[in-house]
């Protein structure tokens, strides 16, 4: 399972851009998970299921965007 959720070993020398994209990864997991819990929360109110629908292809995109970010930069 751990190789499903970190598919390489982490690399200890990734330089500056390396380690930016680390940061920025993490930044966008976060957010990613603030629209998650956001669009939770108008669906469950039900006043808002378009912009609900809106915040998880959003929170998709981040997740999948910083990551791509960190292989692009830091080979991981």
């Amino acid at each position: 399972m751990p190789n499903f959720i970190w598919p390489h070993l982490k690399r200890r020398n990734v330089g500056t851009a390396g380690e930016l994209s680390r940061v920025l990864h993490w930044m966008g997991v976060i957010a990613a998970g603030l629209c998650l819990m956001l669009a939770a929360e108008f669906a469950v109110e039900g006043w808002a299921t378009h912009l609900s629908r809106s915040l998880i292809l959003v929170a998709l995109a981040l997740a999948l965007g910083t990551r791509g970010l960190r292989y692009v930069l830091a080979r991981e």
